[in-house]
């Protein structure tokens, strides 16, 4: 593996590593906003922002170069014999294009699969905050908001107003 490729091989590790992240179960919201706050935050600093996307035009690069490579894979699908001179090295070098492409690939899909998961959790993010505001924290006594914008009080409470009365 050359140069070229480990660093994009470390670009996708970092991105998997950043969706997996973000994806994970969260245990308050509090963690979600300052996970999620933290990764969106990377995005600010301009060193972040020319390096994946200097990253993002080498590995488009590297894919176009890729593309070429496994633009003629009749060999593998049978329509030349192996007697016509296909050998060893040459089905390892489409093994290795055909490896480079996945990683090519991956880089570019999971660069925008991360900006949509950030821009998704942000929004589950605020509209948490939003629906503990309303429900005045969100604790057990709290009120349950319907969807017709009513406010109804656990079970439980109900039983005790009942009994109070």
């Amino acid at each position: 593996m050359d140069l070229g490729w480990f660093v994009l091989s470390v670009f996708l590790f970092i991105e998997i590593l950043l969706v997996t992240l973000v994806c994970m179960p969260m245990p308050s919201n509090e963690v979600r906003g300052a996970v999620n706050g933290w990764v969106a935050s990377l995005w600010l600093y301009q060193p972040v922002q020319y390096a994946a996307i200097g990253m993002l035009a080498v590995d488009v690069f590297y894919l176009c170069f890729v593309w070429q490579a496994l633009s003629n894979p009749l060999y593998d699908m049978g329509f030349f014999s192996h007697e016509m001179g296909v050998s060893c090295e040459y089905k390892q070098d489409l093994y290795l294009a055909e490896r480079n492409a996945y990683i090519s690939a991956s880089i570019l899909f999971l660069f925008f699969v991360l900006r949509r998961l950030v821009d998704i959790q942000d929004k589950l993010h605020m509209a948490r905050s939003q629906v503990k505001a309303i429900q005045g924290g969100g604790g057990a006594g709290g009120d349950a908001l319907l969807m017709d914008g009513s406010h109804k009080k656990p079970l439980a409470v109900e039983a005790d107003d009942k009994k109070a009365k």
